[in-house]
C-alpha cells in the first residue's frame, strides 16, 4: 500500500482497543440463511457482519443495506435466501499498519461503516465499525490535548527558574 495511508501521527488500526484485546467477532460462512445472520444482527446490534470460509479468509460482507435492496425489497423469502446470495464481495479492506485517520476517510469516501482488517493473506483479524475508529481517535485527541497542556504548564516553569537561577 501506498505510504500516504500510513500517518505517524493518529493512531493505527493496531491500537484500537477491539483489536487490541482481540475481541471476538460475529460471523457467517456463505450457506448461512439470511434470517439467522439478521436475527444475530439485530440481538447484537451490529449493522453487518463478514463472511468467511473454513479457514477464515474474507469472502464477503452482508450488511443491513444489503438485506434490505437484495432480499426483503425483493420479496425474497430469508429463510430461503443464503449470505453468499447477497454478500458484498467488492469490499475494501484495511490492514494493522493503517492510520485510523485514513481508514476514516475511506469510510466516509465509500459510504461504508464497517471495515474488514485483513492480513497479507485476506485472512481476517477483526471487524471494526466507524464507531470503534471514532473512539480511537477521540482517545488520541484527548492524549495529546493533555501532553500539550503539560508541556505548556512546563515549559514556563522552567524557563522562570533558569531566569532567575532557581535551577
Amino acid at each position: 500500500m501506498p505510504n500516504y495511508l500510513y500517518n505517524k501521527t493518529m493512531p493505527s488500526i493496531k491500537d484500537i482497543k477491539k483489536i487490541k484485546l482481540n475481541d471476538e467477532f460475529v460471523h457467517f460462512g456463505p450457506d448461512s440463511i439470511v434470517s439467522e445472520i439478521a436475527d444475530s444482527m439485530d440481538l447484537k446490534n451490529i449493522g453487518a457482519v463478514p463472511i468467511l470460509d473454513e479457514h477464515k479468509t474474507l469472502l464477503g460482507v452482508v450488511s443491513e443495506r444489503d438485506i434490505v435492496r437484495k432480499c426483503v425489497k425483493d420479496g425474497r423469502d430469508p429463510d430461503l435466501v443464503s449470505a453468499s446470495d447477497i454478500m458484498t464481495t467488492e469490499i475494501i479492506t484495511v490492514d494493522l499498519k493503517m492510520s485510523s485517520e485514513i481508514a476514516i476517510k475511506i469510510m466516509g469516501e465509500n459510504n461504508i461503516r464497517h471495515l474488514p482488517v485483513v492480513d497479507d493473506q485476506n485472512k481476517l483479524i477483526n471487524f471494526i465499525s466507524h464507531r470503534d475508529l471514532i473512539s480511537s481517535v477521540r482517545g488520541s485527541t484527548k492524549l495529546n490535548i493533555i501532553l500539550i497542556t503539560f508541556i505548556c504548564m512546563i515549559i514556563p516553569i522552567v524557563f522562570l527558574t533558569k531566569s532567575f537561577g532557581w535551577i
